[in-house]
Protein backbone atom coordinates (compact mmCIF):
# COMPACT_ATOMS: atom_id res chain seq x y z
CA UNK A 1 0.00 0.00 0.00
CA UNK A 2 3.04 1.95 0.59
CA UNK A 3 4.65 1.63 -2.86
CA UNK A 4 1.36 2.14 -4.25
CA UNK A 5 0.69 5.80 -2.45
CA UNK A 6 4.05 6.73 -3.28
CA UNK A 7 3.86 5.71 -6.99
CA UNK A 8 0.40 7.42 -7.48
CA UNK A 9 1.50 10.74 -5.88
CA UNK A 10 4.45 10.78 -8.12
CA UNK A 11 1.70 10.69 -11.31
CA UNK A 12 0.10 13.26 -9.44
CA UNK A 13 3.48 15.31 -9.36
CA UNK A 14 3.86 14.67 -13.45
CA UNK A 15 0.22 16.27 -14.12
CA UNK A 16 1.27 19.71 -12.53
CA UNK A 17 2.85 20.40 -15.78
CA UNK A 18 0.46 19.04 -17.77
CA UNK A 19 -2.42 21.50 -15.61
CA UNK A 20 0.23 24.45 -15.83
CA UNK A 21 0.03 24.38 -19.69
CA UNK A 22 -3.83 24.22 -19.95
CA UNK A 23 -3.80 27.03 -18.06
CA UNK A 24 -2.70 28.97 -20.49
CA UNK A 25 -3.71 26.98 -23.23
CA UNK A 26 -7.44 28.00 -21.96
CA UNK A 27 -6.25 31.77 -21.25
CA UNK A 28 -5.04 32.19 -24.51
CA UNK A 29 -7.96 30.48 -26.71
CA UNK A 30 -10.90 32.27 -24.69
CA UNK A 31 -11.53 35.67 -23.27
CA UNK A 32 -12.16 35.84 -19.76
CA UNK A 33 -13.69 37.76 -16.89
CA UNK A 34 -10.95 38.62 -14.29
CA UNK A 35 -13.11 36.42 -11.70
CA UNK A 36 -12.78 33.73 -14.23
CA UNK A 37 -9.21 34.29 -14.48
CA UNK A 38 -8.71 33.79 -10.57
CA UNK A 39 -10.86 30.87 -10.15
CA UNK A 40 -8.45 29.32 -12.96
CA UNK A 41 -5.38 29.83 -10.83
CA UNK A 42 -7.06 28.70 -7.78
CA UNK A 43 -7.76 25.87 -10.44
CA UNK A 44 -4.15 25.46 -10.78
CA UNK A 45 -2.92 25.77 -7.58
CA UNK A 46 -5.23 22.61 -6.76
CA UNK A 47 -7.17 24.59 -4.84
CA UNK A 48 -10.25 21.94 -4.15
CA UNK A 49 -12.96 24.27 -3.15
CA UNK A 50 -12.37 26.61 -6.61
CA UNK A 51 -11.77 23.16 -8.63
CA UNK A 52 -15.48 21.55 -7.49
CA UNK A 53 -17.56 24.15 -6.60
CA UNK A 54 -17.08 27.11 -9.59
CA UNK A 55 -18.10 27.37 -12.62
CA UNK A 56 -14.72 26.21 -13.92
CA UNK A 57 -15.65 23.33 -15.45
CA UNK A 58 -17.89 25.24 -18.06
CA UNK A 59 -14.69 26.87 -18.61
CA UNK A 60 -11.90 24.93 -18.85
CA UNK A 61 -13.26 21.32 -18.86
CA UNK A 62 -9.53 19.74 -19.38
CA UNK A 63 -8.10 22.02 -16.79
CA UNK A 64 -10.26 20.59 -14.20
CA UNK A 65 -10.54 17.02 -14.91
CA UNK A 66 -6.82 17.17 -15.60
CA UNK A 67 -6.85 19.00 -11.88
CA UNK A 68 -9.49 16.16 -10.47
CA UNK A 69 -7.24 13.59 -11.56
CA UNK A 70 -4.11 14.79 -9.70
CA UNK A 71 -6.61 14.66 -6.29
CA UNK A 72 -8.04 11.09 -7.27
CA UNK A 73 -4.26 8.95 -8.08
CA UNK A 74 -3.30 9.24 -4.42
CA UNK A 75 -6.54 8.48 -2.95
CA UNK A 76 -6.95 5.28 -5.91
CA UNK A 77 -4.18 3.90 -4.27
CA UNK A 78 -6.02 2.91 -1.02
CA UNK A 79 -8.87 0.55 -2.66
CA UNK A 80 -6.54 -1.02 -5.03
CA UNK A 81 -7.33 -4.84 -4.50
CA UNK A 82 -4.06 -6.32 -3.29
CA UNK A 83 -1.74 -8.68 -5.70
CA UNK A 84 -0.19 -10.45 -3.40
CA UNK A 85 -2.46 -12.68 -1.06
CA UNK A 86 -1.69 -14.97 1.66
CA UNK A 87 -3.36 -17.67 2.94
CA UNK A 88 -2.97 -20.70 5.40
CA UNK A 89 -2.54 -23.93 4.48
CA UNK A 90 -1.70 -27.66 7.15
CA UNK A 91 0.60 -29.96 6.10
CA UNK A 92 -0.34 -33.74 7.89
CA UNK A 93 2.62 -35.87 8.51
CA UNK A 94 3.05 -38.71 10.19
CA UNK A 95 5.38 -40.07 13.11
CA UNK A 96 5.87 -42.23 16.04
CA UNK A 97 4.35 -41.17 19.66
CA UNK A 98 3.28 -42.13 23.08
CA UNK A 99 -0.64 -41.69 24.16
CA UNK A 100 -2.49 -42.88 27.03
CA UNK A 101 -3.77 -46.39 26.72
CA UNK A 102 -7.33 -45.80 28.02
CA UNK A 103 -6.59 -49.36 29.51
CA UNK A 104 -9.50 -49.08 32.97
CA UNK A 105 -7.26 -52.54 34.29
CA UNK A 106 -3.82 -50.18 34.62
CA UNK A 107 -2.59 -50.58 37.88
CA UNK A 108 -1.19 -47.69 37.91
CA UNK A 109 -4.23 -46.06 38.06
CA UNK A 110 -4.88 -47.64 41.35
CA UNK A 111 -1.72 -45.49 42.66
CA UNK A 112 -3.63 -42.43 42.00
CA UNK A 113 -6.80 -42.98 43.56
CA UNK A 114 -8.84 -42.32 40.65
CA UNK A 115 -10.31 -45.42 39.71
CA UNK A 116 -11.98 -47.66 41.91
CA UNK A 117 -12.47 -51.09 42.88
CA UNK A 118 -15.68 -50.43 45.05
CA UNK A 119 -18.17 -47.82 44.68
CA UNK A 120 -16.48 -44.67 42.90
CA UNK A 121 -13.71 -42.38 44.72
CA UNK A 122 -14.15 -38.33 44.52
CA UNK A 123 -11.85 -38.54 41.88
CA UNK A 124 -14.06 -40.08 39.67
CA UNK A 125 -17.14 -38.06 41.10
CA UNK A 126 -15.10 -34.88 39.98
CA UNK A 127 -14.37 -36.10 36.69
CA UNK A 128 -18.11 -37.04 35.97
CA UNK A 129 -19.71 -33.97 37.26
CA UNK A 130 -17.20 -31.97 35.49
CA UNK A 131 -18.59 -33.72 31.85
CA UNK A 132 -22.08 -33.60 33.32
CA UNK A 133 -22.39 -30.01 34.13
CA UNK A 134 -20.58 -28.61 31.54
CA UNK A 135 -21.70 -30.66 28.86
CA UNK A 136 -18.52 -31.40 27.09
CA UNK A 137 -14.71 -32.87 27.68
CA UNK A 138 -12.36 -31.85 29.91
CA UNK A 139 -8.79 -30.64 28.53
CA UNK A 140 -7.02 -33.88 27.60
CA UNK A 141 -3.48 -33.94 27.52
CA UNK A 142 -1.07 -32.80 24.84
CA UNK A 143 0.89 -36.32 24.20
CA UNK A 144 1.87 -35.16 20.68
CA UNK A 145 2.07 -31.61 21.05
CA UNK A 146 -0.38 -28.44 20.49
CA UNK A 147 -0.86 -29.01 16.56
CA UNK A 148 -1.52 -33.00 16.71
CA UNK A 149 -4.22 -35.38 16.27
CA UNK A 150 -4.37 -38.87 17.65
CA UNK A 151 -6.71 -41.71 18.19
CA UNK A 152 -7.36 -44.15 21.48
CA UNK A 153 -9.59 -46.91 21.95
CA UNK A 154 -11.48 -46.90 25.07
CA UNK A 155 -13.93 -50.00 26.67
CA UNK A 156 -15.69 -47.91 29.01
CA UNK A 157 -20.12 -47.90 28.80
CA UNK A 158 -22.82 -46.25 28.04
CA UNK A 159 -26.89 -45.71 28.44
CA UNK A 160 -29.00 -47.79 25.83
CA UNK A 161 -32.54 -45.77 26.43
CA UNK A 162 -35.67 -47.26 24.76
CA UNK A 163 -38.42 -44.25 24.58
CA UNK A 164 -41.42 -43.70 24.71
CA UNK A 165 -42.39 -46.36 27.87
CA UNK A 166 -44.82 -46.47 30.26
CA UNK A 167 -43.58 -45.40 33.25
CA UNK A 168 -44.14 -46.46 36.98
CA UNK A 169 -47.91 -44.40 38.49
CA UNK A 170 -46.62 -41.49 40.20
CA UNK A 171 -43.71 -40.58 38.47
CA UNK A 172 -44.56 -37.84 36.96
CA UNK A 173 -46.87 -36.27 39.69
CA UNK A 174 -50.27 -35.91 40.09
CA UNK A 175 -50.49 -32.61 38.32
CA UNK A 176 -53.38 -32.35 35.13
CA UNK A 177 -52.78 -29.35 33.23
CA UNK A 178 -56.66 -29.71 31.77
CA UNK A 179 -57.99 -29.68 35.66
CA UNK A 180 -55.81 -27.10 36.96
CA UNK A 181 -55.44 -27.42 40.91
CA UNK A 182 -53.66 -28.68 44.56
CA UNK A 183 -51.28 -31.55 42.87
CA UNK A 184 -47.52 -32.32 41.97
CA UNK A 185 -46.21 -31.21 38.77
CA UNK A 186 -42.85 -33.36 38.11
CA UNK A 187 -40.54 -31.84 35.53
CA UNK A 188 -38.06 -34.48 35.30
CA UNK A 189 -37.76 -37.95 37.62
CA UNK A 190 -35.37 -40.67 37.17
CA UNK A 191 -35.67 -43.55 39.16
CA UNK A 192 -33.93 -47.26 39.60
CA UNK A 193 -35.94 -50.03 38.71
CA UNK A 194 -34.74 -51.88 42.08
CA UNK A 195 -33.38 -50.67 45.48
CA UNK A 196 -30.84 -48.04 45.06
CA UNK A 197 -29.54 -49.21 48.37
CA UNK A 198 -27.84 -51.83 45.94
CA UNK A 199 -25.38 -49.47 43.98
CA UNK A 200 -25.67 -51.62 41.15
CA UNK A 201 -24.49 -50.30 38.10
CA UNK A 202 -26.23 -53.04 36.15
CA UNK A 203 -29.84 -51.89 37.19
CA UNK A 204 -31.64 -49.43 34.25
CA UNK A 205 -33.77 -46.76 35.67
CA UNK A 206 -37.33 -44.86 34.21
CA UNK A 207 -36.49 -41.67 33.61
CA UNK A 208 -39.18 -39.07 32.50
CA UNK A 209 -39.58 -35.09 31.65
CA UNK A 210 -41.68 -32.49 30.87
CA UNK A 211 -41.11 -29.24 29.41
CA UNK A 212 -43.35 -26.48 31.35
CA UNK A 213 -43.27 -24.11 33.32
CA UNK A 214 -45.76 -22.77 36.80
CA UNK A 215 -45.59 -19.13 34.96
CA UNK A 216 -49.00 -18.72 33.10
CA UNK A 217 -48.28 -18.73 29.76
CA UNK A 218 -45.98 -20.47 28.48
CA UNK A 219 -45.17 -22.11 25.26
CA UNK A 220 -44.42 -25.80 25.95
CA UNK A 221 -43.62 -26.38 22.40
CA UNK A 222 -40.33 -24.54 22.58
CA UNK A 223 -38.69 -27.93 24.91
CA UNK A 224 -39.27 -31.49 24.46
CA UNK A 225 -41.17 -34.02 26.71
CA UNK A 226 -40.46 -37.58 26.97
CA UNK A 227 -39.82 -40.91 28.50
CA UNK A 228 -37.57 -43.77 28.50
CA UNK A 229 -36.07 -46.95 29.87
CA UNK A 230 -32.31 -46.17 30.05
CA UNK A 231 -30.17 -49.38 31.00
CA UNK A 232 -26.07 -49.30 31.50
CA UNK A 233 -23.94 -51.63 28.84
CA UNK A 234 -20.54 -51.80 28.14
CA UNK A 235 -19.71 -50.13 25.07
CA UNK A 236 -16.32 -49.30 22.86
CA UNK A 237 -15.41 -45.72 21.92
CA UNK A 238 -12.68 -44.83 19.35
CA UNK A 239 -11.61 -40.97 20.19
CA UNK A 240 -9.98 -39.11 17.78
CA UNK A 241 -8.61 -35.68 19.72
CA UNK A 242 -7.20 -33.23 17.29
CA UNK A 243 -5.31 -30.24 18.68
CA UNK A 244 -4.27 -27.49 16.55
CA UNK A 245 -3.19 -24.32 17.56
CA UNK A 246 -3.60 -24.48 21.52
CA UNK A 247 -7.65 -25.32 20.37
CA UNK A 248 -8.96 -29.38 20.98
CA UNK A 249 -11.17 -31.09 19.20
CA UNK A 250 -12.61 -34.47 20.55
CA UNK A 251 -14.79 -36.55 18.24
CA UNK A 252 -15.91 -40.19 18.99
CA UNK A 253 -17.93 -43.16 17.76
CA UNK A 254 -19.19 -45.23 20.00
CA UNK A 255 -20.00 -48.98 19.36
CA UNK A 256 -21.89 -50.70 22.36
CA UNK A 257 -21.42 -54.10 22.72
CA UNK A 258 -22.18 -56.11 25.56
CA UNK A 259 -24.52 -56.07 29.04
CA UNK A 260 -23.09 -54.58 32.00
CA UNK A 261 -20.88 -56.95 33.85
CA UNK A 262 -22.23 -57.51 37.69
CA UNK A 263 -19.55 -56.12 39.90
CA UNK A 264 -20.95 -56.41 43.24
CA UNK A 265 -21.07 -60.11 44.04
CA UNK A 266 -19.29 -63.63 42.94
CA UNK A 267 -20.10 -64.95 39.74
CA UNK A 268 -21.49 -68.78 39.35
CA UNK A 269 -17.84 -70.08 39.50
CA UNK A 270 -17.39 -67.74 42.82
CA UNK A 271 -14.68 -65.78 41.25
CA UNK A 272 -14.42 -62.39 42.08
CA UNK A 273 -15.51 -59.39 39.10
CA UNK A 274 -12.39 -58.50 37.15
CA UNK A 275 -10.72 -55.45 37.65
CA UNK A 276 -11.94 -53.86 34.58
CA UNK A 277 -15.46 -55.00 35.29
CA UNK A 278 -15.78 -52.75 38.51
CA UNK A 279 -13.68 -49.93 37.07
CA UNK A 280 -15.76 -49.66 34.15
CA UNK A 281 -19.22 -50.31 36.50
CA UNK A 282 -18.41 -47.66 39.14
CA UNK A 283 -17.46 -45.19 36.20
CA UNK A 284 -21.43 -45.83 35.27
CA UNK A 285 -22.56 -45.67 38.73
CA UNK A 286 -20.90 -42.29 39.22
CA UNK A 287 -22.46 -40.89 36.17
CA UNK A 288 -26.20 -42.75 36.67
CA UNK A 289 -25.91 -41.21 40.49
CA UNK A 290 -25.84 -37.37 38.25
CA UNK A 291 -29.11 -38.47 36.46
CA UNK A 292 -31.26 -39.85 39.66
CA UNK A 293 -33.90 -38.00 41.58
CA UNK A 294 -36.68 -35.06 40.88
CA UNK A 295 -37.10 -31.96 39.87
CA UNK A 296 -41.11 -30.90 40.94
CA UNK A 297 -43.79 -28.83 42.38
CA UNK A 298 -46.41 -29.20 45.17
CA UNK A 299 -49.42 -26.90 44.56
CA UNK A 300 -51.67 -26.93 47.81
CA UNK A 301 -54.32 -24.22 49.12
CA UNK A 302 -51.55 -23.17 51.48
CA UNK A 303 -48.41 -22.71 50.04
CA UNK A 304 -46.74 -23.92 46.47
CA UNK A 305 -43.26 -26.21 47.84
CA UNK A 306 -40.48 -26.88 45.16
CA UNK A 307 -38.74 -29.94 45.31
CA UNK A 308 -35.33 -30.64 43.46
CA UNK A 309 -33.33 -33.50 44.62
CA UNK A 310 -31.71 -34.07 41.17
CA UNK A 311 -28.26 -32.77 39.69
CA UNK A 312 -30.46 -32.51 36.22
CA UNK A 313 -31.40 -29.33 37.17
CA UNK A 314 -27.74 -28.06 36.19
CA UNK A 315 -27.99 -30.67 33.21
CA UNK A 316 -26.57 -28.67 29.92
CA UNK A 317 -29.33 -30.34 27.67
CA UNK A 318 -31.97 -28.36 30.38
CA UNK A 319 -32.20 -24.45 29.53
CA UNK A 320 -33.57 -22.52 32.44
CA UNK A 321 -33.94 -18.87 32.70
CA UNK A 322 -31.23 -16.77 34.25
CA UNK A 323 -33.82 -14.58 36.02
CA UNK A 324 -36.69 -17.29 36.62
CA UNK A 325 -35.80 -20.64 38.16
CA UNK A 326 -39.65 -21.97 37.31
CA UNK A 327 -38.86 -23.10 34.00
CA UNK A 328 -38.11 -26.21 32.58
CA UNK A 329 -37.01 -26.44 28.83
CA UNK A 330 -35.45 -29.68 27.86
CA UNK A 331 -33.57 -30.10 24.73
CA UNK A 332 -32.60 -33.69 23.35
CA UNK A 333 -32.66 -35.67 26.75
CA UNK A 334 -31.46 -38.47 25.02
CA UNK A 335 -28.67 -37.44 23.40
CA UNK A 336 -27.90 -35.62 26.59
CA UNK A 337 -27.74 -39.02 28.30
CA UNK A 338 -25.62 -40.60 25.85
CA UNK A 339 -23.19 -38.09 25.35
CA UNK A 340 -22.92 -37.71 29.30
CA UNK A 341 -21.33 -41.49 29.43
CA UNK A 342 -19.33 -40.62 26.27
CA UNK A 343 -17.92 -37.22 27.76
CA UNK A 344 -17.07 -38.90 31.23
CA UNK A 345 -15.23 -41.78 29.73
CA UNK A 346 -13.02 -39.28 27.63
CA UNK A 347 -12.42 -36.58 30.66
CA UNK A 348 -10.97 -39.90 32.51
CA UNK A 349 -7.91 -39.76 29.63
CA UNK A 350 -6.52 -37.21 32.16
CA UNK A 351 -5.86 -40.03 34.68
CA UNK A 352 -2.85 -42.61 34.26
CA UNK A 353 -4.56 -45.36 32.33
CA UNK A 354 -1.49 -46.91 30.96
CA UNK A 355 0.81 -45.57 27.69
CA UNK A 356 0.90 -47.51 24.16
CA UNK A 357 2.57 -46.61 21.39
CA UNK A 358 0.90 -45.41 18.29
CA UNK A 359 0.71 -42.97 15.24
CA UNK A 360 -0.13 -39.79 15.39
CA UNK A 361 -0.49 -37.32 12.73
CA UNK A 362 1.14 -33.98 13.18
CA UNK A 363 0.03 -30.41 11.38
CA UNK A 364 2.04 -27.77 10.21
CA UNK A 365 0.90 -24.26 9.19
CA UNK A 366 2.47 -22.85 6.16
CA UNK A 367 1.75 -19.37 4.68
CA UNK A 368 0.83 -19.55 1.10
CA UNK A 369 1.73 -16.66 -0.77
CA UNK A 370 -0.34 -16.15 -4.19
CA UNK A 371 0.66 -13.25 -6.84
CA UNK A 372 -2.76 -12.24 -8.44
CA UNK A 373 -1.04 -9.88 -11.57
CA UNK A 374 -4.42 -8.15 -13.08
CA UNK A 375 -4.87 -6.84 -10.00
CA UNK A 376 -1.21 -5.02 -9.99
CA UNK A 377 -1.34 -4.07 -13.43
CA UNK A 378 -4.72 -2.99 -14.18
CA UNK A 379 -4.60 0.26 -11.63
CA UNK A 380 -1.13 0.88 -12.22
CA UNK A 381 -1.65 0.48 -16.07
CA UNK A 382 -4.36 2.67 -16.15
CA UNK A 383 -3.25 4.78 -14.13
CA UNK A 384 0.41 5.41 -16.00
CA UNK A 385 -1.79 5.30 -19.29
CA UNK A 386 -3.87 8.39 -18.42
CA UNK A 387 -0.59 10.30 -16.97
CA UNK A 388 1.11 9.61 -20.45
CA UNK A 389 -1.63 10.64 -22.30
CA UNK A 390 -1.97 14.16 -20.39
CA UNK A 391 1.98 14.30 -20.76
CA UNK A 392 1.94 14.15 -24.41
CA UNK A 393 -1.22 16.24 -24.69
CA UNK A 394 0.83 18.70 -22.01
CA UNK A 395 3.43 19.23 -24.26
CA UNK A 396 1.76 20.04 -27.40
CA UNK A 397 0.27 22.82 -25.80
CA UNK A 398 3.64 23.65 -24.34
CA UNK A 399 5.26 23.70 -28.02
CA UNK A 400 2.31 25.74 -29.51
CA UNK A 401 0.67 28.00 -26.92
CA UNK A 402 3.36 28.30 -24.33
CA UNK A 403 6.83 28.40 -26.47
CA UNK A 404 8.38 30.87 -23.67
CA UNK A 405 7.81 28.35 -20.64
CA UNK A 406 5.56 31.07 -18.98
CA UNK A 407 4.62 29.46 -14.90
CA UNK A 408 3.05 31.45 -12.87
CA UNK A 409 5.84 32.19 -10.76
CA UNK A 410 5.71 35.97 -9.46
CA UNK A 411 8.12 37.39 -12.50
CA UNK A 412 5.89 35.82 -15.02
CA UNK A 413 2.94 36.92 -13.65
CA UNK A 414 4.04 40.49 -13.12
CA UNK A 415 5.28 40.27 -17.15
CA UNK A 416 2.06 39.41 -18.80
CA UNK A 417 -0.04 41.78 -16.72
CA UNK A 418 1.76 44.63 -16.94
CA UNK A 419 1.06 46.20 -20.49
CA UNK A 420 -0.08 48.94 -21.85
CA UNK A 421 -3.78 47.84 -22.34
CA UNK A 422 -3.73 46.92 -19.01
CA UNK A 423 -2.51 49.80 -17.30
CA UNK A 424 -4.49 52.14 -19.15
CA UNK A 425 -7.84 50.07 -18.00
CA UNK A 426 -6.58 50.08 -14.50
CA UNK A 427 -6.39 53.68 -14.20
CA UNK A 428 -9.73 54.03 -15.39
CA UNK A 429 -11.29 51.04 -13.38
CA UNK A 430 -9.01 50.44 -10.27
CA UNK A 431 -12.58 50.42 -7.94
CA UNK A 432 -14.38 47.37 -6.39
CA UNK A 433 -16.07 44.65 -8.94
CA UNK A 434 -19.17 44.98 -6.62
CA UNK A 435 -19.23 48.75 -7.46
CA UNK A 436 -18.04 48.82 -10.94
CA UNK A 437 -19.85 46.98 -13.87
CA UNK A 438 -17.32 47.13 -16.26
CA UNK A 439 -14.74 45.16 -13.74
CA UNK A 440 -17.65 42.03 -13.97
CA UNK A 441 -17.81 42.24 -17.78
CA UNK A 442 -14.14 43.22 -18.95
CA UNK A 443 -12.64 40.65 -20.46
CA UNK A 444 -9.07 39.42 -21.62
CA UNK A 445 -6.99 37.03 -23.17
CA UNK A 446 -3.40 35.87 -23.08
CA UNK A 447 -1.75 36.76 -26.40
CA UNK A 448 1.25 38.68 -28.29
CA UNK A 449 1.26 41.98 -27.58
CA UNK A 450 4.03 42.86 -30.38
CA UNK A 451 7.49 43.22 -30.35
CA UNK A 452 7.77 39.63 -28.19
CA UNK A 453 6.20 40.30 -25.54
CA UNK A 454 3.48 38.37 -24.05
CA UNK A 455 0.46 39.69 -21.71
CA UNK A 456 -3.20 39.57 -21.05
CA UNK A 457 -4.95 41.89 -23.50
CA UNK A 458 -8.43 43.38 -23.50
CA UNK A 459 -11.31 42.67 -26.06
CA UNK A 460 -11.96 46.59 -26.68
CA UNK A 461 -9.54 49.41 -26.36
CA UNK A 462 -9.14 51.38 -22.98
CA UNK A 463 -7.33 55.54 -23.80
CA UNK A 464 -6.58 57.27 -20.82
Amino acid sequence: TAFAFAFHTILAACLGFVICQLLWFTTSRNFLTIDDINTLYLVERRDLVSTVLSNAFRRAPLLVAATLVSFLLPVASVFTPASLGVSNAGSNTEGPCVISAGDFSSASGLQQGGIFLSGYTPTVQKFAEAAFYGGTIIPLPDYCGQNCTYTVNVDSFTFSCQTSVTLPDGQMGTFDPNHPGPGVQTFWNATLTGSEADHDPTMPFYVGWATGATVVPFDSSIGTSGSALCTPRQARYEFQVQKFNGLQTVSYTMTPTDPMLITTTYDENGKQPSTKAMRVGAVALATRDLLLGALSVETNPMEIVWSFNSTARAASFLNMGLGDTREFIWGDVIKGIEGTAANVTASLLNLDLGEQNSTCLYTQAELIYTYHRPNLWTPYGIAVFVVTLALIFGVVVFLRYNPDNLTTSFTNTVGITRNRDLDAFARLHGGDTQTDSVLQSAKFRLGDLGQGRIGYRTSEKFEL
